[in-house]
């Protein structure tokens, strides 16, 4: 299939690569179905796209967390493991939102609400963690980030 986007133009996509969030993400309720896309397709990356496929403006700039964050503890409800399908742990694929208010230095990133796909069903969900010293914002490349 072929999609027209704002940021990357026309972009091929297999009906494998499609990932449905069934409850759309949390403002964006009407848009279900996405395409993940490494934000550089020539070398390995933490950061991606999440681009709509029913929307052409629509993308979230995604990171692992775990490449800044190697104590990031993800806690999945057993509501979420069920919605998701999930059968196993290694199934699950964790990113989170970026937000780059100016320049890249200051990105942050939001923890408390990570992005949660079952990459061998295509299944998608965003989901709040319990986890009071997880922040909405917490920064990307400052050092004291690195300690969460």
């Amino acid at each position: 299939m072929k999609f027209q986007t704002t940021r990357f133009g026309e972009i091929e996509v297999a009906d494998t690569s499609v990932i449905t969030f069934a409850r759309g993400i949390p403002g964006f309720d009407d848009y279900q179905k996405y395409v993940l896309i490494p934000a550089d397709t020539k070398e390995e990356t933490p950061f991606f796209f999440l681009q709509s496929l029913e929307a052409e403006d629509i993308s979230f700039f995604l990171v692992d967390p775990f490449s800044f964050f190697q104590d990031y503890d993800v806690k999945i409800s057993d509501q979420t493991v069920e919605r998701l399908e999930l059968e196993d742990p290694s199934d699950a694929l964790v990113l989170t939102t970026v937000t780059v208010p100016g320049e890249m230095q200051h990105a942050t990133t939001n923890l408390k609400a990570p992005l949660v796909i079952n990459n061998r069903k295509q299944l998608g969900m965003q989901t709040v963690l319990d986890n009071k010293t997880y922040e909405i914002k917490q920064p990307l490349f400052q050092a004291e980030a690195r300690k969460v």
